[in-house]
């Protein structure tokens, strides 16, 4: 098997300025501050270097066993596992129990911010095979939501079983219900869709443009043992970045893209809805 390594040359020239690429500077106010929340930097961390699932990346490391990748927090099991190393991720390795999220959220949360994730929980319920509920005593690991007004919003990957205090996701003030939606289908297990073994058939990565210490949001996992649900990759989806993520100032100064479509557009994420191959994707692993 060919593990998948993460170059940092350019895939492409360095773009002329894309007039399209302004089409994601016009939208809502609430969509750019949801997705500037889910793009935390973690001011005050050190980085280190860990392979995951085939690739050398550059994560934040907490300090207490948890490591963030964007809003992405993995553990010791995502690097440790026995297909981590083969550069295949098993979304069925870390299922939730009898297809059902159990969550609990912080006292300190405000009452705007509970109704999001309350309706992010009900739509992903209302629209999958998978149940996602409040936590009632129940004698199984949880989701612990916390709330802060500046700390971003990410959430650890899959199936933890961690009960007291919980496994960790993060609802900022800035966190659209969207986002919240985003944030649960990490906790299924559901990572980020650029980083789909097949992405470059979809999507130019234009390394050129994006942040050192971003980088490592790029990559990509192999499908070599099958455990990939579709061959496709989806850029409406809602785990998709968009084509403005994590860009030097020079590219933002110059009006260059971190990603583009093959064809040559604009991706504007989408943060408000799942798509048909979202919903497939859960319902074919739980």
């Amino acid at each position: 098997m060919v593990i998948p390594l993460l170059v940092f040359v350019a895939s492409c020239e360095l773009e002329e300025s894309a007039p399209e690429a302004e089409k994601e500077a016009a939208i809502s106010d609430e969509l750019r501050l949801t997705l500037e929340a889910e793009q935390a930097t973690y001011q005050g961390f050190p980085r280190v270097f860990k392979t995951l699932y085939g690739t050398r990346v550059e994560v934040v490391d907490f300090g207490d066993g948890n490591y963030a990748l964007g809003d992405m927090i993995l553990s010791k099991e995502n690097f440790e596992s026995e297909l981590a190393g083969k550069g295949v991720w098993d979304r069925r390795k870390i299922k939730w129990p009898n297809k059902t999220i159990l969550y609990r959220y912080s006292n300190n949360m405000p009452q705007a911010t509970k109704n999001k994730v309350d309706n992010a929980a009900n739509y992903i319920t209302n629209n999958t095979d998978l149940n996602v509920r409040k936590w009632n005593n129940d004698n199984e690991g949880y989701v612990w939501v916390g709330y802060s007004e500046s700390k971003g919003c990410s959430a650890e990957v899959g199936y933890k079983n961690k009960k007291f205090p919980g496994q960790k996701m993060n609802i900022s003030l800035n966190c659209s219900q969207g986002t919240a939606i985003h944030e649960f289908l990490h906790v299924a297990g559901i990572i980020h869709e650029q980083n789909h073994w097949n992405r470059d058939a979809y999507v130019d990565v234009l390394f050129n443009n994006i942040l050192t210490n971003k980088k490592s949001n790029y990559f990509k996992v192999s499908d070599a043992d099958g455990y990939e649900i579709s061959d496709v990759l989806d850029t409406n989806s809602i785990m998709m970045y968009g084509s403005n993520f994590f860009r030097t100032q020079e590219a933002k100064d110059n009006g260059w893209r971190s990603m583009r479509r093959v064809d040559g557009s604009t991706i504007i994420p989408n943060r408000s809805y799942m798509t048909t191959k979202d919903i497939n994707i859960i319902n074919a692993v739980y």
